[in-house]
């Protein structure tokens, strides 16, 4: 347990040069600009999100430029540690990412008036929440055993082809739900999850947990495989 906390300190800790000054006052202002726009405290944690996962790369990325895999390998570390310390990282860095955004919302939400009020921002936000989480969720369940099966640079382009699956999927959605409409099957299928709210948390979770554990038996596999 001590040698995960480790790694996850260093992955942290690789990851701190790029949390500039002018990093972060790019991706506060970027935050607050959204939430004021939509007056949704959601759409703001929707970019804490986006930005999450488009860093979650980083550690990566400078284990592979400063050869810190092969290090690893000679001293001996057990590769389940190495994914293991990965996936907690990210999600991690997910949170972080979400509590710092959504507070800076939050506060320009008051400042300016479009704060509703607890109950109803929390209504508002819940679900959102939930959904954007689990988009972003599978986005990164992804890219995370790409990165160990190619390394960073061989991977880098599925940072940017589940966003392109996500965008298509929307669309797909959208331009279905203002066209003909959805297929009834899939309208029964909607209406009866958000009908029952419960069961839709429950199986967005269960969901949710299947993914993350399917894409951490594949990045373990990859990186067992691969030599350094």
């Amino acid at each position: 347990m001590s040698n995960l906390s480790a790694f996850v300190k260093l992955d942290f800790m690789t990851f701190k040069p790029y949390f500039t000054a002018k990093n972060m006052l790019t991706y506060i202002v970027l935050a607050v600009f959204v939430a004021i726009m939509s007056k949704n405290i959601g759409s703001a944690i929707g970019i804490g999100l986006m930005l999450a996962t488009l860093n979650i790369g980083y550690p990566f990325a400078l284990g592979e430029k400063c050869n810190i895999d092969a290090l690893y390998a000679t001293l001996g570390a057990d590769r389940k540690t190495v994914v293991k310390g990965r996936y907690i990282f990210a999600l991690l860095f997910n949170g972080c990412a979400v509590v710092f955004v959504t507070v800076f919302s939050l506060i320009a939400l008051t400042l300016t008036g479009f704060f509703g009020g607890f109950e109803g921002v929390l209504s508002e936000t819940l679900g959102a929440a939930l959904a954007i989480g689990a988009l972003f969720l599978i986005i990164q369940s992804i890219q995370i055993p790409m990165f160990f099966k190619f390394g960073y640079t061989k991977a880098r382009f599925f940072i940017i082809l589940p966003f392109f699956l996500f965008f298509a999927v929307v669309a797909f959605f959208v331009m279905n739900a203002q066209g003909s409409g959805m297929p009834e099957g899939v309208n029964a299928f909607v209406l009866y999850f958000v009908s029952n709210g419960l069961v839709l948390v429950a199986a967005i979770i269960a969901f949710l947990a299947a993914v993350i554990l399917v894409s951490y038996k594949l990045s373990l596999a990859f990186y067992n495989k691969r030599e350094f």
